[in-house]
Order: C-alpha cells, then sequence, then structure tokens
C-alpha cells in the first residue's frame, strides 16, 4: 500500500509512509527495545545546540517507545541521550499536554482533539483521519518518531472509547 508520501507500507496496514526497524539496543534508562530513527529524523528534530553537538551522531540514534521514559533518543553505544527539552517538539507518546501534537505533519494538536469532545462534535475519529489524509505528509522529518502517527493516533484514541478503523479507510497520508 503506497501513501502520499511516497514510500510503500511492508504490512499493508497503515499509511506506511516510513518503515523502520527495531533497535539493535535497548534504552539505557528503561530497558525497551526502541525503533531506529533516520538521520533526516534526527537532524529535523534536534535544537540547533545538539545538532551541532551530535551532528556526527545523527544516523546512529534510536527513538525510546516507552512513554513513561523520559529519553527520547539515545545511541547505539547508550552513551548519548537526548530529554524532550533538548528537541523541538513535544513527543505525542510522552506527553500529556494539550499543546502536544497527534499529526505533526498537519500541525493538529490533543488540544484540537479536547475542543471537539467539548463541543459535542459526532464522529471526532473520522474527521481526525479526513484531516491528518489530506495533502502531503513529511513524517520521517516532522514527527519525532520518523514515522507516521497513525499508530498515536489510534492508540490515543482508544483511550477515549473511540475506534480508527470506525472511521472510514483512508490512510493517515492520503
Amino acid at each position: 500500500m503506497s501513501c502520499g508520501c511516497g514510500t510503500t507500507s511492508e504490512t499493508g496496514s497503515g499509511c506506511g509512509c516510513s518503515i523502520s526497524s527495531s533497535a539493535t539496543v535497548s534504552c539505557p534508562d528503561c530497558g525497551t527495545i526502541g525503533r531506529k530513527v533516520s538521520a533526516l529524523t534526527v537532524q529535523s528534530q534536534f535544537k540547533k545546540e545538539m545538532l551541532l553537538r551530535y551532528a556526527s551522531y545523527t544516523d546512529k540514534f534510536n527513538f525510546c517507545t516507552n512513554p513513561a521514559c523520559p529519553f527520547v533518543y539515545y545511541d547505539d553505544s547508550g552513551k548519548i541521550i537526548i530529554h524532550q527539552d533538548e528537541i523541538k517538539f513535544k513527543v505525542t507518546i510522552k506527553n500529556d499536554d494539550h499543546s502536544t501534537p497527534l499529526c505533526y505533519c498537519k500541525k493538529l494538536l490533543k488540544s484540537d482533539f479536547y475542543k471537539m469532545v467539548e463541543n459535542n462534535e459526532p464522529d471526532i475519529a473520522n474527521k481526525i483521519k479526513t484531516i491528518i489524509s489530506e495533502g502531503k505528509s513529511f513524517c520521517e522529518k516532522s514527527n519525532p518518531k520518523g514515522v507516521c502517527c497513525t499508530e498515536d493516533v489510534k492508540t490515543f484514541l482508544a483511550g477515549y472509547g473511540m475506534q480508527w478503523e470506525d472511521a472510514g479507510s483512508a490512510g493517515c497520508c492520503g
């Protein structure tokens, strides 16, 4: 299955904007095996001072997928550890803050979701799916995980009793 990002999903589920592989080493803080992130992702996420400091290492980072872990990125040696305040954007799975993005490409925030709930809007899951399927996406650069936001959005909606699968068939990248 192909999406607007120009890549193909190996599984045929979700939009498949980017395929990432599991890290070969676990997070030095929580022990979770994270996922490898591309140099493009890291370069796009690091604040300028971090990028200058670690420019020669940007192709060796992993993303910690544990929502409770304070680390966002760690290198294969476990010696370089990057925290939330050292990158540009809040990480969806690691923040409850309403100003945290649900979809980075479309600038859809958790607060947008909460407004829909507050306004008793019908079919919220479908509205979110429509928003994130419109136009071009650049997930590898915009999302700190380096992949499409679909799985994070599904998890977030499920926490409110809403099912993504009930929201039509369009993928996140249209």
